[in-house]
């Protein structure tokens, strides 16, 4: 497993500071290119003189909506983010340290992902946001059940699901309930 060190990367704001101070008639324009109800996409533009017909450099991001705390609500700027940092690396040299094309955003993020899928998700909410849907609270107790969720997340889903069929606690309900059980 490939090891790195966070404070080697730059941050986009880094980045995005040191292109102002080196290029004052510069611009970025970022576009949308695709978005979905899972995904969005973005392309970043940046030019060193805002007169030039073509833009200097131009990259792309990707992120998936839920996929982290941020992207649950703010996709859209955290990819918009992603693709301005990975644009202005492109620049190279001072934009790019020691060849780290990636910001410090983007490598935190493949830490993050290194984390097992228990961590990452949300089990209580999504629990919490099914409402009365058995089927559903069945199938996500079941899933953080695979991924090795914390037993109190377990038994609070659980508590959830008995709740949506009429009984106050796991423990509580007789044999053949409809509710979730351990």
């Amino acid at each position: 497993m490939a090891h790195f060190n966070l404070n080697e990367y730059q941050t986009v704001q880094e980045r995005i500071d040191l292109f102002w101070k080196k290029f004052p008639a510069g611009r970025f324009k970022l576009d949308i290119v695709s978005q979905s109800d899972t995904q969005v996409i973005i392309r970043a533009s940046v030019w060193t003189d805002k007169a030039d017909k073509h833009p200097t450099t131009v990259d792309f991001a990707e992120e998936r909506i839920g996929t982290s705390p941020v992207n649950k609500i703010s996709h859209v700027e955290n990819c918009a983010t992603s693709a301005l940092g990975r644009a202005i690396s492109a620049l190279g040299g001072e934009f790019s340290p020691k060849g780290k094309r990636p910001s410090r955003e983007e490598m935190a993020k493949v830490e993050r992902s290194k984390q097992p899928v228990a961590q990452l998700k949300d089990w209580l909410v999504m629990a919490q946001s099914m409402g009365d849907d058995l089927d559903g609270l069945r199938l996500l107790y079941s899933e953080a059940k695979t991924a090795n969720a914390p037993k109190e997340t377990l038994d609070r889903i659980a508590e959830i699901a008995n709740g949506s069929s009429g009984y106050e606690h796991p423990d509580s309900k007789p044999a053949g309930s409809a509710g979730v059980s351990e």
